[in-house]
Formats: C-alpha cells, sequence, structure tokens
C-alpha cells in the first residue's frame, strides 16, 4: 500500500505557528521557587491521573478541575492558579488521548504518573505573565532573557532541561512564497548513514560521518556513568553533571544534523518522499533483529522528531511530503528488479548480472522509482527531458 500525506501548500498570505525557545537565567532564590512550582504541577497531574483511575470518573477538564484545586494541600496555595489549572487540563487530554488509542487499537496505553528524575520538566505560563521584566515579575522578580521577546507574545511554557530553563514561545511566521518547480527528491533514512537521497539529477548522503561522531560521544558517556557508580559523594555528582552535558552536547548535535538536512530540502525541492520509518517496531526487545548497538543508534538519530521537523518546515516554506512505504527497497535491485532475500548487514547491493550499488543509494532510487510507478500524479512534476516517452 502506497500512502502520502501532504504537509501543505499554503495560499498566499498564510501564517504557520513556530515555537521559539528562549533561555532565561535565574538566580539562586529563583530557581528555588521555579523548582517548587515544577512540583506543585507535577503533584497535580498526578493527583488528576490518579483520580481519573476511578470507575465512573470522566476527562472532563472543566468539570473536575474546581473540585481538585479546592481538595489541594495549603503548600500549594501560593503557586499560580493557571500553573496548577493547566496540569489537570494535561492529564485529561493523556488520559483521553489513551483511552482514543484503546478503541483505535484494541492495546491498553497506560497513562504514566510524572516523576522528579525526569530529565525534561515543563510548566503552562500565560501571555498575560509574560513581560519584559521577566515571567511572573511580581513573584519571580526580574529575570534576564538571552535575547528579545517576539511580539505578540503568545502563551508558552517554561521547560527544565539538563538544568537549563527555556521558555518556549509561540509565535506565527509567514509562509515563504518560493517558485514551484516540482523537482521530487526520494530519501532513505538509516543507521550508519542518517539520510540518503536521490533526485532527477543528483544523488548523496547527509549524516555518514555525524553518527560516528555521536556514537564515540555516547561511548564516553557510558564511561562517565560507569565511574559515577563507584565514585564517592561529591565526584559522583561531578560526574553525573559532566555526563548531563555530554547529553545536552548529543542532542544539539543531532538538531543541527536535522535542521541544516531539512532546511536544504525545502531549499532545493518542492516534493519530498519519505519513508514511515517505524523506529518503534524495530527497537522494541520483543523479536528484533538488531542489535543493543544498533538499537541506540538508531533511537539517538531522533529519526521521528526529523520527520516532525520537516514536515513543520515543508509547510513554511509551502512544500510538500509525500509518506510512501520503503518495503523492499533495500533487498530489489533498482536497476533490473531482483530480490535479494539474504542482504543482511551488507553495505552493497550487487545483483546477479554483476553490477554494484552501495545500499542506501540503491533503496534510496528504489523508493524514487517506485513512488513514479504507485503514484501517477508525481509523474507529471518531473522535468520533461527525464519523463519516459
Amino acid at each position: 500500500m502506497f500512502t502520502h500525506s501532504a504537509a501543505g501548500c499554503p495560499d498566499s498570505g498564510t501564517t504557520v505557528r513556530k515555537s521559539r525557545k528562549i533561555r532565561i537565567f535565574p538566580d539562586a532564590d529563583q530557581r528555588a521557587l521555579l523548582r517548587r512550582w515544577f512540583g506543585v504541577s507535577r503533584f497535580v497531574y498526578n493527583r488528576t491521573v490518579a483520580y481519573l483511575q476511578q470507575p465512573g470518573t470522566k476527562a472532563d477538564w472543566k468539570g473536575i478541575k474546581t473540585g481538585l484545586l479546592h481538595s489541594l494541600p495549603d503548600w500549594c496555595a501560593d503557586v499560580p492558579y493557571l500553573v496548577k489549572s493547566i496540569a489537570i487540563r494535561d492529564a485529561c487530554i493523556a488520559v483521553r488521548e489513551a483511552k482514543r488509542r484503546y478503541r483505535e487499537t484494541g492495546k491498553v496505553h497506560e497513562v504514566k504518573f510524572r516523576s522528579r528524575k525526569s530529565p525534561v520538566q515543563s510548566i503552562f505560563i500565560p501571555a498575560t505573565a509574560i513581560k519584559d521584566r521577566g515571567l511572573y515579575p511580581t513573584l519571580l522578580g526580574d529575570l534576564r532573557y538571552a535575547e528579545p521577546l517576539p511580539s505578540p507574545v503568545k502563551d508558552s511554557r517554561l521547560v527544565l532541561r539538563d538544568g537549563r530553563y527555556h521558555l518556549h514561545v509561540s509565535t506565527a511566521a509567514p509562509v515563504q512564497q518560493v517558485e514551484n518547480q516540482g523537482r521530487i527528491v526520494a530519501l532513505d533514512p538509516g543507521v550508519r548513514t542518517f539520510q540518503t537521497f536521490y533526485a532527477e539529477e543528483a544523488v548523496g548522503q547527509f549524516g555518514d560521518r555525524a553518527c560516528g561522531r555521536i556514537q564515540r560521544l555516547c561511548q564516553h558517556l557510558d564511561n562517565l556513568l560507569s565511574q559515577a557508580d563507584a565514585a564517592p559523594h561529591r565526584r559522583k555528582r561531578n560526574l553525573y553533571r559532566a555526563a548531563s552535558r555530554i547529553r545536552r552536547r548529543i542532542r544539539n548535535l543531532v538538531d543541527e544534523l536535522h535542521h541544516q538536512v531539512a532546511h536544504w530540502l525545502v531549499r532545493h525541492y518542492d516534493i519530498i518522499l519519505l519513508p514511515d520509518f517505524r523506529v518503534q517496531g524495530m527497537s522494541g526487545r520483543a523479536g528484533r533483529n538488531i542489535r543493543r548497538k544498533t538499537v541506540r543508534n538508531l533511537l539517538t538519530l531522533s529519526h521521528y522528531r526529523f520527520k516532525a521537523f520537516l514536515l513543520h518546515k515543508a509547510a513554511e516554506f509551502g512544500k510538500q511530503v509525500v509518506i510512501v512505504n520503503e518495503a523492499y527497497t533495500s533487498k530489489t535491485c533498482s536497476w533490473s528488479g531482483e530480490v535479494i532475500p539474504n542482504l543482511g548487514g551488507r553495505k552493497v547491493v550487487t545483483g546477479s548480472d554483476g553490477v554494484s550499488l552501495d545500499r542506501d543509494i540503491n533503496g534510496a532510487r528504489g523508493i524514487f522509482l517506485r513512488a513514479l510507478v504507485d503514484t501517477p500524479w508525481l509523474q507529471n512534476c518531473l522535468q520533461p527531458a527525464s519523463r519516459a516517452p
């Protein structure tokens, strides 16, 4: 089955929603107060989830929030009202989403409690509380931003990740109007190479060296955590801080790879063929055919986050992303149609006729050709010189 999903080709004058991440620098007293707000938000969320686990309850935010807020302990009283109220709404949304998935798939999706040990914490910040002086300036005092706030300011989220505070501000950006020439490119995601692309007049790879660099950082992270297990208290704390810095460095490298690849694709092509790369099914322990090292590299590259970012960038530039099925494209010789059943982990595909081709390039070319056959409207987008007679 060949499916496609259009990211959108908006009309002129339309806008897309974007999130702008702005770092803030609270002092020691402000950090202590913010940690308390995070703790109360987490407590309210967990209490709401526990309440909704009782039989006969409904995930109706407006119907249950008044009773839940009045039943909170006194030590929650000085936390802003909307921080607690939106925590209840988040719990209701999570429960409703779990019920919807159960109806669609028949599988139970558990709504877990939030943990204080989670590396990412977030709370809701309304637009009325965001000022040039800071967030809730009457409660927190003046805060320093890393950059000026956008105008106008919308409702936002304050996120704590690896000891750093960032304000995620929602903004509206106009769709960039660029000339659409019907240029098509096919992508083949992988582990050794992040993305391989194949187009009418070009072929290449993205991130063929980045994966090795990220893998070395992951090995260094493992060594730090091993040392921390056997270290005394003070050194253990320092090693955990160093591990957090390594995690942040890995995340930044992956994000930079995603952003540069997505920006280059939407600048040079109009229709992007992206396989539905189901990482969750390949990385699950039950019945998987790849080893733990490969699974870790696969998860670190965050192919799903790249897909979401590429869809957003395509909408911003007025381009189209087509989600395709890549079944058997790596095992099939793209020049002859021969299927190689025992391909394994070989880097080169060699047919019975003696012709050889890089495995990833062969997969990207197979995705490109299969899309032209299964989706006839794509042939109308090809340049006249490259169309079949």
